[in-house]
C-alpha cells in the first residue's frame, strides 16, 4: 500500500465516521464514551494516520459501533 493510498483511506474513514455521527445525532464525545476510550484517543485514531495497535483497535470498535464497512 502506497503512502497516498493510506492517506486516502484515512480521509475516507474520517468522512464516514463524521457522516455516521451526524446521521445518529452523536458527537465525537458520545462516540468516545460508547466505545470506552478518551476523547483524545478517539481523535488520534480518526484524525491521523496512526498505525499503532491502540489506534487500529479504536478504529475497529468505531467500525463495529457505527456499522462502517472497511475502507
Amino acid at each position: 500500500m502506497t503512502e497516498q493510498m493510506i492517506v486516502n483511506a484515512a480521509r475516507e474513514f474520517k468522512k464516514r465516521v463524521k457522516d455516521a455521527l451526524y446521521d445518529r445525532e452523536m458527537t465525537q464525545r458520545d462516540l468516545a464514551k460508547a466505545i470506552g476510550v478518551s476523547e483524545a484517543t478517539l481523535s488520534l485514531a480518526i484524525n491521523t494516520y496512526a498505525v499503532n495497535k491502540q489506534s487500529r483497535e479504536v478504529r475497529n470498535k468505531v467500525r463495529q459501533l457505527l456499522n462502517i464497512e472497511d475502507v
